[in-house]
């Protein structure tokens, strides 16, 4: 059988090789879309245009022509263009409603589109290789068969890779190339190869020439598949026997300690996503497994019986969380992962309950339908039907207005930073809350948030919790006895970490420069172990009327904290002069040996 699967695959890679026409047509696709993002990114007028018109172009100029450069080939369907274009049109929809989100421009920031990236990527994918396996040497569009689906989306994947490491190797010749002329005093190429107007149209024009070598050369990726396919297989008992002995302990251990970590749910989603993995690089013929002995085969087949149950584990994770703080995007996300191994997951278990030995039966359509899926998902996602940032602002302010989430808790700036358009109307709305109305502070925040384009470091901070940790600074006892914060001290970077259980904390007044003003000095401590401890201490100063950090200082000490505050108060500190003082040019530092 396993024969049988390689020849499919050769059968179908010969049926698939370039000619002339095909690679000058990559090698046009690539040029055009290097020199199509330099012009998006180095043209000024480009700057002035709409986000709407800037997240089209991009994304047209991003997806397409790749997806030209891994799906054509010789003897394509008549109808292999119309989908080309009509694939350009959804994206087209997409990245302008997607821009939309961040108008108008001067008062919504929307940061980096790092979600809608990925997500029209793995849905160009799955296009690519489901255009490939409907299009590819046929007179008119055909439904796709399993097998060349299987091959295409491998073939698709190990292309993509070897050509970014073709490209990468192109670069790191150029570099030698340009070290080794500058040791003569040749500067031409280190200038050159720095020119933006060179590095974009060269670097596509590599990757073109590096996609036309590999696919080209199918008889390599082949081999390469076959290699990777027995690591596979290697390592896919390992894989089970961690997922059946982890399982098993769980009633012993319970879930809680999954949940303390904070990452519980993605580490069991990696886990359930990795066997599937291995498993659909395993099996490609009738007769899953049957290269293994028969107590592996048991131990496999159970494996994935069980795998629905690491899902659910990581769905009620999730679940805590929204109903703790709410949905995010990150969450959102993190659900539609989620359910799609669980729905995975529990298709593999059902099959293997209900037709034994014979379950890779069901295989062909549930990976069909799981592509179909994926690619919907990723592409309503991004359309106004499913709006994770809509959802999101939605959420956060229902939470808010019923009183789930005290208003001391709630992140503004949240909805300012990573919701665009919906955030900024979430603000406003928030802003007619009576809580919101009641309070100047938290009023003369929104305002401040509002009134910035983009988001302010400054004002990532509610302000009543700002408040809040500077009282729980205050809150630490400052030697000498009678000392005290002035009332101006606003620094409340270190408060979080002095409320950790294992930190104790202990401010010190001291005049360090001998002004007759005091600095202020925070002794932050953390146990190592009962030998071994860590001390912070990092000093505060007034400048220009504000309390700056002025200094900070790590070690380790085998003293306690009980007897350090001991020696604080018995006032054995002391000042001395620096062995080595600056070195000053008029009033311009040049050296100093302290720092």
């Amino acid at each position: 059988m396993q024969g049988s699967s390689d020849q499919q695959a050769e059968n179908i890679s010969d049926s698939d090789s370039l000619g002339t026409p095909e690679k000058r047509l990559i090698l046009a696709a690539a040029l055009i879309q290097g020199l199509a993002l330099y012009t998006l990114k180095f043209f000024t007028a480009v700057d002035g245009w709409s986000p709407v018109w800037q997240y089209l172009c991009y994304t047209i100029a991003i997806a397409i022509p790749p997806l030209v450069i891994v799906t054509v080939a010789p003897r394509l369907a008549r109808g292999y263009w119309w989908l080309i274009a009509g694939y350009a049109v959804v994206l087209a929809l997409l990245a302008g409603y997607r821009g939309y989100q961040c108008t108008p421009a001067d008062q919504v920031y929307c940061g980096n589109p790092h979600e809608f990236v990925p997500a029209i990527a793995i849905a160009t994918f799955v296009v690519a290789f489901l255009l490939r396996a409907c299009s590819t040497g046929a007179a008119r569009l055909q439904q796709p068969q399993y097998p060349a689906l299987f091959h295409f989306s491998w073939d698709n994947a190990l292309t993509i890779g070897l050509t970014l490491v073709f490209t990468g190797t192109f670069w790191l010749i150029l570099f030698l190339w340009q070290a080794l002329f500058k040791l003569v005093g040749v500067d031409f190429f280190h200038e050159l190869f720095r020119k933006d107007w060179f590095c974009y149209p060269v670097t596509w024009l590599a990757a073109g020439s590096g996609a036309i070598l590999f696919r080209s050369q199918q008889s390599f990726v082949l081999t390469l598949k076959r290699l990777l396919r027995t690591m596979l297989v290697a390592l896919l008992p390992l894989l089970a026997v961690l997922t059946i002995v982890f399982l098993a302990t769980l009633p012993f251990t319970g879930l809680q300690p999954i949940w303390d970590t904070g990452r519980g749910s993605a580490l069991l989603l990696w886990l359930v996503a990795l066997l599937l993995f291995f498993t659909n690089g395993v099996v490609q013929d009738d007769f899953p497994f049957a290269r293994y002995p028969r107590w592996i085969n048991r131990v496999l087949l159970l494996a994935l019986i069980v795998a629905p149950f690491y899902t659910a584990f990581a769905l009620y994770g999730l679940w805590l969380r929204v109903a703790q703080y709410g949905w995010t995007p990150e969450r959102l996300w993190g659900f539609v992962v989620a359910l799609t191994l669980a729905l995975l997951a529990t298709s593999y278990s059902l099959s293997i309950l209900r037709r034994g030995a014979h379950w890779s039966e069901w295989l062909r359509r549930i990976n069909t339908g799981l592509a179909l899926w994926v690619l919907a998902v990723c592409l309503i996602t991004q359309s106004p039907l499913v709006n994770f940032w809509r959802i999101s602002a939605g959420s956060q302010l229902a939470r808010l207005q019923d009183g789930r989430a005290e208003l001391a808790d709630f992140d503004f700036f949240f909805l300012r930073e990573k919701l665009g358009r919906p955030g900024l109307e979430a603000l406003r709305a928030a802003k007619a809350f009576p809580a919101i109305q009641q309070n100047a502070d938290v009023t003369s925040h929104i305002d401040a948030l509002l009134a910035q384009p983009d988001a302010i470091w400054e004002l990532r901070k509610n302000p009543l919790q700002t408040q809040a940790e500077i009282q729980k600074l205050r809150e630490i006892e400052v030697i000498p006895a009678g000392s005290s914060l002035p009332a101006d001290f606003s620094n409340q970077r270190f408060s979080e970490s002095c409320q950790l259980p294992e930190r104790q904390c202990v401010w010190l007044a001291k005049d360090l420069d001998r002004d007759g003003n005091s600095e202020f000095l925070l002794f932050s401590y953390r146990s190592r172990s009962e030998q071994q401890h860590f001390l912070q201490v990092v000093a505060f100063a007034r400048s220009d009327g504000h309390w700056r950090q002025i200094g900070v200082n790590n070690r380790s000490t085998d003293e306690d904290f009980d007897a350090l505050k001991r020696r604080l108060a018995a006032g054995e500190t002391e000042t001395r002069a620096p062995r080595w003082p600056a070195l000053y040019l008029g009033d311009e530092l040049l050296l100093d040996p302290t720092q």
